[in-house]
């Protein structure tokens, strides 16, 4: 069975005030996120810890602005270039994406290094990427779960204080990751009815782009690839060339740093090379799973001095050395670990802050009977909304996990969560009138009897 919403008809257009609620939207989040950094005062510069261990002693470094992101800007402001992501001089890394430090280090040329206005305009772009998510949202909701879903969910987003910690709080790049996403899965959504070579050549690059700021979501890209790929393929429409256009451009945009990569490091890196030691962050002998900072260059001095000597590759080369080992010899702690992280990465559970855990479990909660809902009810994008679900994820339950690894998808998470309520709303008016209207009908009856008997 298949449920018509609004948003089905290819014809379909945004009645006229609706692009007008859509800029409002916009500025009532933007406006909230940056009243939310002032109040908090998240711009300003921490104080330096007293741990003899920590860089930003060893070093007098302000290491928590922006942390490996900070310290890699820090590093391409004074000419470094891309290198140095714990502080003090340690040589080339691809221990993050290029461009947000990048966009970071032409802040620090602009407004200084490491001061107040540097950090609120960092902080000032993560809340316009934020406030910007408004607008994908929205257009998802009219090709997928309706209209007035979308639409109900982007004020939600704009306003929700739960969507507002990681750009008002955190210098990296979480907004911008999470808006890039929503685009990539409207542009899916709107493939599936496209078949031009200029469309899925943009579709490419953008993920080229979201790639280069965050390579986690690469997980989903088979998927968001192949679904109007097949849609186009069961209407009979060209698919093939256009998406060997995509897959070109995705890797002309990505290859520079590629290269860039295999020329400072003297072998092929992609586009973040850390991945075994975020293994190794989670995964060890009596860990619990979500990741202990104590085994981190960044907390702990010998493994700084470690990562300085020998260089990353050699130093990441290791750890995934001790990654093989662990999973070899502790096979069942290994599955136990990650099925907690797959319970924490939909709970936020062992994580407290000024944001309680107990507004992070309901959105995962309604957002898996929305999915539900969305697929038995053929909902168009249904299944995308599916497969990002499933991919997305994976790379957290087998490393650790963070709430704010999850802000990515929540776009997603919260258009279906409100079609859920939407649709058991809908659900119980039309079961309420239903036994309405017989009694309705039972008492016109009587009075018209009541009437011929006069």
């Amino acid at each position: 069975m298949r449920r018509s919403t609004q948003s089905l008809s290819a014809a379909s257009s945004w009645p006229a005030w609706i692009p007008n609620q859509l800029f409002w939207m916009v500025l009532v989040a933007l406006f909230l996120r940056v009243c939310l950094v002032l109040f908090l005062r998240s711009y300003e510069v921490a104080p330096i810890l007293p741990d003899k261990h920590s860089p930003e002693v060893m070093f007098h470094f302000p290491f928590r602005f922006g942390y490996e992101t900070g310290a890699v800007a820090y590093s391409l402001a004074t000419g470094h270039g891309f290198s140095s992501p714990f502080a003090g001089s340690t040589g080339p890394t691809a221990w993050l994406a290029p461009l947000y430090p990048a966009l970071c280090a032409v802040v620090f040329k602009i407004f200084g290094c490491f001061t107040a206005t540097s950090g609120f305009v960092m902080l000032f772009l993560n809340c316009v990427f934020g406030a910007l998510n408004c607008i994908p949202i929205c257009r998802i909701g009219e090709l997928t779960v309706g209209r007035r879903v979308g639409l109900v969910a982007g004020w939600v987003w704009a306003v929700g204080p739960s969507f507002m910690q990681w750009p008002t709080m955190w210098i990296w790049e979480v907004s911008f990751s999470a808006f890039f996403l929503s685009v990539l899965f409207l542009y899916a959504l709107r493939l599936a009815n496209d078949s031009s070579v200029k469309s899925w050549g943009r579709f490419g690059f953008l993920w080229g782009v979201a790639a280069l700021i965050n390579p986690a979501p690469l997980a989903f890209l088979p998927a968001c690839g192949l679904y109007p790929a097949v849609q186009l393929w069961r209407k009979q429409r060209p698919w093939l060339r256009p998406a060997l256009v995509s897959a070109l451009m995705f890797t002309a945009v990505i290859a520079p740093w590629l290269v860039r990569n295999r020329m400072v490091f003297g072998k092929w890196v992609f586009i973040r090379g850390n991945a075994p030691f975020e293994f190794t962050l989670g995964n060890y002998h009596g860990s619990n799973g979500f990741g202990w900072y104590g085994r981190h260059p960044t907390q702990n001095k010998r493994e700084w001095t470690e990562y300085a000597r020998v260089g990353e590759v050699a130093y990441v080369a290791g750890k995934k050395q001790a990654a093989i080992q662990f999973v070899k010899q502790y096979p069942s702690e290994f599955a136990s670990l990650c099925a907690t992280r797959i319970v924490g990465f939909w709970t936020g559970s062992d994580y407290v802050d000024m944001w309680p855990r107990y507004l992070f479990w309901p959105l995962s909660a309604l957002m898996l009977l929305g999915l539900i809902t969305a697929i038995g009810y053929r909902v168009n994008g249904g299944w995308l909304f599916f497969w990002l679900m499933f991919f997305y994820p994976l790379v957290y339950y087998i490393t650790f996990t963070q709430p704010r690894y999850r802000h990515a998808i929540e776009p997603e998470m919260l258009l279906l969560a409100v079609y859920f309520v939407y649709e058991t709303g809908r659900e119980f008016r039309a079961r309420l009138s239903k036994r309405v209207d017989p009694a309705i009908a039972g008492i016109a009856g009587m009075s018209e009897n009541h009437g011929a008997t006069k």
